[in-house]
Order: structure tokens, then C-alpha cells, then sequence
């Protein structure tokens, strides 16, 4: 009985600091749009920049989406001290118009943790959510939908509706949307480099800065693969989520490594295990 009520707490515990986390990263296929000069940012109005320098702003991004394929991670987390062994999959698949992204995230404590699903289109921006939804834990599932008719992005009640502007993401699109843009222009990609994006979650949505840090060796399911390190440092450190990504050149610009991080010291750290294209 006593190991039963251990268990259950730790689900417990586990499910209270995962309920905040953003979820794992996702795949998307060939083909480039919008071709742009490399390193050119997006316009002074969209949601999807560099800061990197003061250039003059364009009015679209490149993007050339990975392969379309189903990705497997191997998680590990520590909450409040607890070792958490599980696993993620995510499944992504595209054409010319649209795509559709979707992730499950699995604990040998909890069984399905996380489920989230994107899908939309492409615009001048890259990737253009139409549709996000999110579920955890014993909670119903909240949904954005980004409304291109009316130019709003509506929260079904759980955060007032926030103004289209172009380029905003979700919090799985996101890095679907960088792997993208360094496909079609990695030298853009340079170390300090800064990207921001309005990204939209399951209680409405706020700024993103992803910052380049540099380029670093890792060990993986792959062998020793180069990876760039991109790191999204909110500026209220004090409450908000820590997100590390690796991109890896070798594994078609694929998130390699994500990394999410609490304030409080807890962690979940994702690894790439096998990728199955379509």
C-alpha cells in the first residue's frame, strides 16, 4: 500500500509541474516557399523576427520544411527531485497547403501525459497555424484558433483574443518553424543571432526570444552528431519555462535534444531516438 501511495503522489507531483511545460518538438517536409535572402528577418509587423541586427525588415521568410516523418524521444525528468523515465512521439506530415503536427508524451507513472496537435497552412511568414490544442493530465483540452477572417487569435475563453499580425506560432509549430527557416538559410543562424515569436498555448500566448548559442557535440542514438543550440530565456525567470533545442544539420535540422526547465529546478530533457519518414 505504501509503495501504491508513493506512486501516486509522485503522478501527482509530476502532473502539477508538467501542467506549464511546453511539448516536444515535431517534423515537417521538403520544399522551400518564400524564398528570401539568408538571414533576412520578417517584417517590422510580424510576430516572427531577428534581432540579431538592425536590417532592413522583409516582408517574408524562407522556410524549406523537413522530410515529413514520425519522430521518437526518449524523456527523462526530475520533478522535485523524482527520476521519471518515458517517451514522445511526434507525427508530422505536410503538402503544398497545409500541415498537421501531433504529439503524445507518455510517463510509466502517468501513461498519456501531454497530447497537443497544430494544424494550418503556409503564408509568406512560413508556417501559419489555422487550429492548436492541448490537453494534460486530468484536464480537458483547451484549444487557439487563429482566425485569418476576422484577424484574431481566439483562446475559446481560457485568455482574451489577441490581433493577427503574421508569423505567430504555437508552442509545437514553433520549432517546426525554425528548423524550417535554418534548412532554407542555416548561415543566418549565427551565434548571438535572436528570434522572436508571439507563440499561443493553452491560456493564451506571450513572446518568445529564441538567442543562437553555438554549435556543440552530442551523443545521440545517431553517434556523436553536430547540433546548434538554441535557447529561449523568458524574462520573467522567476515563473516562466526555460526551453533548450538542439537542431542537428546531420538529422535534417531535426530538434535532436529538447529541454524544458522550471525555476524551481525541475527539468524534462528529450532525446531523439529514431526517425521513420513517410
Amino acid at each position: 500500500m505504501k509503495a501504491e501511495l508513493n506512486k501516486a503522489f509522485a503522478g501527482i507531483l509530476l502532473l502539477a509541474s508538467m501542467a506549464s511545460l511546453t511539448t516536444a518538438p515535431l517534423a515537417f517536409a521538403q520544399g522551400t516557399t518564400a524564398a528570401t535572402p539568408a538571414g533576412t528577418p520578417a517584417p517590422a509587423q510580424s510576430s516572427a523576427h531577428s534581432t540579431a541586427q538592425p536590417t532592413t525588415q522583409a516582408a517574408t521568410v524562407a522556410i524549406k520544411p523537413p522530410p515529413a516523418a514520425v519522430l521518437q524521444y526518449k524523456a527523462r525528468a526530475d520533478i522535485r527531485g523524482l527520476s521519471v523515465d518515458g517517451e514522445s512521439k511526434i507525427d508530422w506530415s505536410w503538402n503544398d497547403k497545409q500541415y498537421r503536427l501531433s504529439l503524445e508524451t507518455r510517463t510509466l507513472l502517468t501513461g498519456v501525459l501531454l497530447s497537443d496537435s497544430s494544424e494550418g497552412r503556409f503564408d509568406s511568414h512560413g508556417l501559419a497555424p489555422d487550429n492548436y490544442s492541448a490537453r494534460r493530465l486530468a484536464k480537458g483540452r483547451a484549444v487557439a484558433r487563429f482566425d485569418r477572417t476576422k484577424g484574431e487569435i481566439d483562446f475559446a475563453g481560457s485568455g482574451p483574443s489577441r490581433p493577427l499580425q503574421g508569423g505567430e506560432q504555437d508552442r509545437v509549430s514553433v520549432l517546426w518553424q525554425l528548423a524550417s527557416m535554418m534548412r532554407a538559410h542555416p548561415d543566418g543562424f549565427a551565434p548571438g543571432s535572436r528570434w522572436n515569436f508571439f507563440v499561443a498555448g493553452h491560456r493564451g500566448g506571450d513572446t518568445w526570444t529564441f538567442e543562437v548559442k553555438d554549435r556543440e557535440r552530442l551523443r545521440s542514438a545517431f553517434g556523436e552528431i553536430d547540433a546548434l543550440h538554441l535557447a529561449h530565456v523568458p524574462e520573467d525567470s522567476s515563473s516562466k519555462t526555460r526551453v533548450d533545442v538542439w537542431f542537428s544539420p546531420a538529422q535534417e535540422w531535426f530538434p535532436v535534444r529538447i529541454r524544458f526547465s522550471e525555476p524551481n529546478g525541475d527539468y524534462v530533457d528529450q532525446t531523439l531516438e529514431s526517425v521513420k519518414r513517410k
